[in-house]
């Protein structure tokens, strides 16, 4: 997991840095076309200056105490003689079609060039930002996921031991002697807020009229799992032919842990066999 997160954090960074430099260039470019437009108009509007006709000169006279300006004699306009038409219409060779056609098809050699589109690189700019986006959002998702499962299996540690503390409840016992076994019966129940137990095995240990051991025997439960609050009848058959004074029944995992009991029977159970 923390390979991932790093991971992925140096993929944001490499993003952002990426998205850093494509608008750092962006914006130089806008810049460097705004100013080249500015100093073209410029340019022409000092040509436009340069080429204005300038006033006529006018002639000063002095003429004693008094100034009087004359403005210099215009010329006199030549007049062109209008040439004389015949009645017959000439008919030039060349069609007046054809010509605009011509004129027409190079009109666009004088125009500008229309300038690329800049949204190209705008959704360029878009896309890393959206994937900038994308990839916090997943690191903050599997930090947290992370967190959660941390917390979880914090807690379920902490609660295991208290529940594996927990012990079972016999609610019942009885037994019944024969020529060659003694037959213990009973009920055990596994306590809610337990955990869950699988695979119990009940062992029972016969004592003579003087303490000493004579035989013991152990069996599973009817019940393979033993969930919180579920009980499960057993039964165990001890061999022996001496005479039984006493008893003892416990409880074991199936890889022969002890499992810590306590007697819940009634006084009428206590009573019975």
């Amino acid at each position: 997991m923390d390979t991932i997160l790093i991971a992925v954090t140096a993929i944001a960074l490499a993003l952002t840095a990426t998205m850093v430099v494509i608008l750092v260039t962006v914006l130089r470019q806008e810049r460097a076309r705004s100013e080249a437009r500015v100093a073209a108009l410029s340019a022409m509007a000092a040509d436009a200056i340069e080429e204005r006709p300038e006033p006529m000169p006018r002639e000063v006279l002095h003429h004693g105490p008094t100034r009087r300006v004359v403005a210099a004699p215009r010329p006199e306009p030549t007049v062109t003689p209008i040439p004389q038409f015949s009645e017959t219409p000439v008919v030039d060779d060349v069609d007046d079609l054809e010509i605009r056609e011509g004129v027409s098809g190079v009109s666009h050699l004088f125009a500008d060039p229309e300038p690329p589109s800049p949204w190209g690189r705008r959704f360029v700019v878009i896309g890393c930002l959206a994937a900038l986006v994308l990839a916090i959002g997943m690191t903050l998702v599997f930090s947290r996921a992370r967190s959660s499962s941390t917390d979880g299996s914090a807690n379920a540690a902490q609660a295991a031991p208290a529940a594996a503390g927990v012990p079972l409840e016999l609610l019942s016992l009885k037994y019944s002697q024969e020529t060659d076994r003694l037959v213990i019966s009973g009920m055990v129940q596994n306590p809610r807020g337990a955990a869950p137990l699988s695979h119990v095995v009940a062992a029972a240990f016969v004592f003579g009229p003087d303490g000493t051991f004579l035989s013991s025997g152990r069996a599973p439960l009817d019940f393979i799992t033993l969930t919180p609050g579920e009980g499960s009848p057993f039964v165990v058959n001890v061999p022996v032919t001496g005479q039984v004074t006493r008893y003892r029944v416990g409880f074991r995992t199936e890889d022969g842990r002890v499992l810590p009991h306590i007697d819940k029977r009634t006084p009428e159970a206590l009573a019975q066999k």
